[in-house]
């Protein structure tokens, strides 16, 4: 598949859209995979994400769930 540079930008820009409901589910979706043993990095490039969201989301979710860590 091939992307024009501004289909690029703009699939880009949706992913990084300030939606709480989108942000939900982009921390979901990289929990998950870091549940099926992916490495944080891994999923940052997957999702397009940097590394620190992912770590950020990780702490954050067994900080609350203590026994999920």
């Amino acid at each position: 598949m091939h992307l024009s540079e501004h289909d690029r930008e703009t699939l880009l820009k949706t992913l990084n859209a300030k939606d709480p409901a989108l942000i939900q589910a982009r921390m979901a979706n990289a929990l998950l995979l870091l549940a099926e043993g992916l490495s944080t990095e891994d999923v940052a490039g997957l999702l397009y994400l940097d590394e620190a969201s992912v770590a950020g989301w990780q702490a954050l979710f067994a900080k609350r769930n203590p026994k999920a860590a």
